[in-house]
């Protein structure tokens, strides 16, 4: 029963850990590693040499009420890349939110989420832009 179950989880992580070609890729130290991951998966058909660099997640909370319970969020991601044939670009996307998670793990939560959207928002720009 063990070695069934060792071998079916040896199995799914093989197949859930697929090759990504990154070498048209290169990253500073700014993004984190599930940022990488996420550029890599959301660009991985193109082929053109692109450089990413200072990426930037920022938030300013704004119109907080009386009680301090509810409040909007202006989330803002940018970078900075350069492709074979271009100079420095900046590229940037900005959500607004409302919320009014009093729990620290719901507020963390939702922020990488929309981290994780914004990221996808940029990926879009950078492959029109390539196109």
């Amino acid at each position: 029963m063990f070695t069934r179950n060792l071998l079916l989880l040896i199995i799914l992580s093989s197949c859930s850990i697929a090759s990504i070609d990154t070498s048209n890729l290169d990253f500073d130290d700014s993004f984190s590693n599930s940022d990488k991951f996420q550029f890599n998966k959301c660009l991985r058909n193109t082929s053109e040499r692109i450089k990413l660099n200072d990426l930037q997640f920022n938030y300013l909370a704004e119109n907080i009420n009386s009680q301090g319970l509810e409040f909007n969020t202006r989330y803002i991601l940018s970078l900075t890349m350069k492709t074979q044939n271009s100079d420095d670009i900046v590229l940037d996307s900005k959500r607004l939110n409302t919320t009014n998670y009093i729990s620290s793990n719901m507020a963390d939560s939702e922020k990488k989420e929309i981290k994780n959207s914004l990221i996808s928002d940029v990926c879009e720009l950078i492959n029109n832009y390539v196109k």
